[in-house]
């Protein structure tokens, strides 16, 4: 299982996917592989090799949502860093893995935590406040992801 917090780590809310796997850090999540990027697209892919599960953490943006908002969803979802706007959508890049021969996670294996951020372009090392304050959510639901997955992804 691999974690993978994707963002900038200058550029305001779009730094919540690694200030996520930082955070997790601290929790012992036995077996789980943690990871900072940051960049989406065919550069994931060797993240995501030899994996049979995984969680990516990316700043998201939604106007229909409100800042610090949490969401969990599958690979379909445009987070903000996933799909790269130099390269290609998660789902294309797994294409191209997958015709490859690269091991990657199935599609229904792979969710993506998304925060929804408030402001991704400003040069700044700080979260807006709405984001900052979901940090701690959002770890708790990437470790309930986690723990509802353990029996069976050991069964596999």
């Amino acid at each position: 299982m691999i974690v993978i917090g994707l963002g900038s780590p200058f550029l305001s809310d779009d730094s919540v996917g690694p200030r996520v796997v930082r955070e997790l850090v601290g929790r012992e999540l036995a077996g789980v592989r943690l990871v900072e990027s940051h960049a989406g697209g065919l550069l994931l892919l060797e993240e995501l090799a030899g994996s049979q599960r995984a969680v990516i953490v990316d700043a998201l943006l939604d106007e229909r949502k409100k800042p610090g908002e949490v969401v969990m969803a599958n690979i379909d979802t445009a987070s903000h860093n996933a799909a790269c706007s130099h390269d290609c959508s998660l789902p294309e890049a797994l294409a191209i893995g997958r015709a490859m021969g690269i091991s990657l996670p199935a599609d229904e294996n792979i969710r993506l935590v998304g925060i929804v951020a408030k402001d991704v372009s400003t040069f700044s090392e700080s979260l807006t406040p709405n984001v900052a304050a979901a940090i701690d959510k959002a770890c708790d639901i990437v470790c309930a992801y986690l723990s509802s997955n353990s029996a069976s992804a050991e069964a596999v």
